[in-house]
């Protein structure tokens, strides 16, 4: 089941709203992660570990593909996902 913290990770990741997150993931049997994405043509997908790790995938990595590398260990720093803001 998917926890506040993977929430609020989703939300900033994929800017969905709450209610879009838990409609978009499904849990990943045998692991403590869950799959998330967004279903239109084009939509990314991140799992997301019950401690906050991540990985992110564009609409051109497969749901299987996907999942064998986050069990294989790759992940995405969040610093990945934060906003450069310039004053110029």
């Amino acid at each position: 089941m998917i926890n506040s913290k993977q929430i609020e990770i989703a939300k900033r990741i994929l800017q969905l709203s709450e209610a879009e997150v838990k409609e978009f993931s499904i849990d990943l049997d045998n692991t403590d992660a869950v799959y998330i994405s967004v279903p239109i043509k084009g939509g990314a997908s991140v799992i997301i570990s019950a401690d906050g790790e991540v990985l992110y995938a564009n609409s051109s990595v497969s749901f299987d593909v996907h999942v064998r590398e986050f069990l294989a260990g790759r992940r995405t720093p969040l610093s990945a996902f934060e906003q450069v803001v310039t004053d110029g």
